[in-house]
């Protein structure tokens, strides 16, 4: 869906439907982690999970390409694909976004899950920088707030920010060398790797807004599965030469398969719309429930324990994620021009006259 002047032909961003979107998607996102679990196989020598995170990246990527273009023909977009100009920043949206995930499901298989969800939730602080430096969004005080209330919360939700009678408040991240995971610093290194390339996959999504949803989710899913077979190319090189296909059980597929759907299509799809519709610092906000739905799944279906200041940290995001929607005001977003002739930015008098 875009919303358009369509006297001028200008893009005017729908942050309700942003907002929307943006919650949908990290909801899938959310349950990468459940699904991933279930989808990896174990290696029967030594008692541990194959690391396939690119492979299983690659296939998110790969089916959601697939849903792309039957959505395209059922919406009689095709000749809209055909003609599109595909431009820098979409390109480097796709194969950041696909790289990141490749990177993070392998990291959370050698590092600690605290650590992995860190490192990766980064990249929207990262994303809302590069926002404000090259695109001149500002971050008011009010978003800056809920911006640090979300990454606080989220620190409190996966634990390194913990509390315990006696000791007072705690601080859990462990980087480097960890008997426990042989190849943590890799694994630490894959993380802040995914980090960074996912707060660059928000920074480009705010390119090019003259494109229909469906055409660039399209390409996006397209240059994701490059990037993906980028850094499984690097795993099998220098890491593990594993092949998913000959370790994978039929129960693996059956999991495999609903991380390709919800995880893939559905989650990055939603992530594409809500990424044309909202500042990268609102994009960054919502964002962080993707930790609350983690936290609510690894509770039901792993019987992991809720410690109070977990579930404060929950509340925090809640807050800090959905407030930007319930005090948004109606005015013009803008979006910056396409790199080969997007739209251009609508000022606040000119939707005002127009609408």
């Amino acid at each position: 869906m875009t919303a358009t002047l369509a006297d001028a032909g200008q893009f005017v961003m729908n942050k309700k439907l942003g907002f929307i979107a943006m919650v949908l998607s990290a909801t899938g996102m959310g349950f990468v982690g459940t699904l991933g679990r279930f989808s990896t196989p174990i290696d029967p020598s030594t008692d541990t999970k194959y690391i396939i995170g690119d492979f299983l990246a690659f296939g998110r990527m790969t089916t959601g390409a697939v849903g792309m273009v039957l959505i395209i023909l059922a919406v009689k977009k095709l000749a809209a694909l055909r003609t599109t100009r595909i431009s820098f920043t979409v390109v480097a949206g796709g194969v950041c976004i696909g790289t990141s995930l490749a990177l993070y499901v392998s990291s959370t298989l050698m590092t600690s899950i605290a650590n992995a969800v860190f490192l990766i939730y980064t990249g929207p602080l990262f994303s809302a920088i590069l926002a404000w430096i090259f695109l001149r969004e500002k971050i008011s005080a009010r978003n800056g707030f809920f911006l640090s209330l979300v990454f606080v919360g989220m620190l409190m939700t996966i634990g390194i920010i913990n509390y315990t009678s006696g000791e007072g408040i705690s601080f859990g991240l462990k980087l480097g060398q960890d008997p426990e995971f042989p190849n943590k610093t890799i694994g630490d290194i894959f993380g802040l790797s995914s980090g960074v390339f996912y707060g660059l996959a928000l920074f480009f999504y705010r390119y090019r807004g003259d494109i229909d949803s469906e055409v660039r989710g399209f390409w996006n899913f397209i240059f994701g599965a490059i990037g993906a077979l980028v850094v499984m190319g690097f795993r099998l090189r220098f890491l593990d030469d594993t092949n998913p296909i000959r370790v994978m059980t039929p129960t693996n597929w059956l999991w495999a398969a609903a991380l390709f759907l919800f995880c893939g299509f559905f989650a990055i799809g939603f992530l594409v719309v809500a990424g044309k519709h909202l500042k990268a610092v609102e994009l960054s906000c919502v964002s962080y429930w993707e930790t609350v739905v983690a936290l609510i799944l690894g509770i039901l279906i792993f019987g992991e324990s809720l410690t109070a200041i977990g579930l404060l940290g929950g509340l925090l995001i809640v807050v800090g994620g959905m407030a930007p929607a319930f005090s948004m005001r109606e005015e013009a977003p803008e979006l910056p021009k396409g790199d080969d002739g997007g739209s251009e930015a609508v000022t606040s008098a000119e939707i005002g006259g127009r609408l």
